[in-house]
């Protein structure tokens, strides 16, 4: 192909053509599929935001024994009842102020319903003896807590399934929360998701919890990356395949 505008001649070979069409056509769709991915994490804050916002939930009333997940996630909740202590749950390997420690998790039976949902505490400084615990904040009866209801956390990839290891009598170390295995080891039917202490709440450790953001500029850096790649790609297609005519 040969197109001749004045004194210079675009004439590119097939083959550069058809690897610049590929590879402008990728950019260009990935560009897209990232300002997508933005807008659903725009959507999702904003879900969450509202959810930040809306009234507190008591969710050991009467009214509130369907406990449906989707609808809890991010809420506020208050909640009566007891902290079912025989049973402590070390999630291993959390970090706060460069030193490592565990969060707490200790199953809470709401007083109403007796539904049992796992509470994660904060958290505490690891002993450097692996066979040491932590010093327990012992309830004692029925209190009032109020948390945020979360999804089970989500780790790393772990080299290999390490099941709940017990350190003492009521004590048992994990790499991650998993609700089935938990289920099976305190012989508890735990809700299929956790209750976050705030840190107003009393019964608990050290807790400074980090808000997440949208996460949608992240989004629009890569798509306008991919966008500048794609006009680079048209410019030097250009550059190289238009060429002056000699008088």
């Amino acid at each position: 192909m040969k197109l001749i505008i004045g004194n210079r001649c675009f004439s590119p070979k097939l083959l550069t053509s058809f690897l610049t069409v590929v590879f402008l056509s990728l950019f260009i769709s990935l560009g897209f599929w990232q300002l997508d991915r933005a807008e659903y994490k725009r959507n999702l804050y904003a879900d969450f935001k509202n959810r930040q916002s809306a009234p507190v939930l008591n969710i050991d009333q009467d009214n509130s024994k369907n406990l449906i997940k989707n609808e809890l996630i991010w809420r506020h909740v208050n909640a009566n009842g007891k902290f079912l202590e025989q049973y402590q749950i070390l999630l291993d390997n959390q970090v706060h102020d460069t030193k490592a420690g565990y969060f707490v998790y200790t199953p809470f039976q709401i007083e109403q319903n007796n539904k049992v949902v796992l509470v994660n505490r904060g958290w505490v400084l690891a002993n450097a003896d692996r066979t040491v615990t932590p010093n327990y904040v012992f309830s004692n009866g029925v209190v009032s807590i109020r948390g945020v209801i979360k999804e089970t956390p989500k780790t790393g990839l772990l080299l290999k399934e390490l099941p709940p290891e017990k350190i003492s009598l009521n004590t048992y170390r994990v790499q991650r929360v998993d609700i089935d295995e938990l289920s099976e080891v305190t012989n508890l039917e735990l809700l299929p998701f956790i209750l976050r202490l705030e840190p107003e709440s009393d019964h608990g450790y050290t807790r400074k919890w980090l808000l997440p953001g949208s996460g949608e500029n992240k989004h629009n850096g890569y798509a306008f990356q991919w966008f500048a790649f794609a006009v680079s790609l048209l410019v030097i297609y250009l550059l190289l395949n238009v060429k002056k005519i000699d008088e």
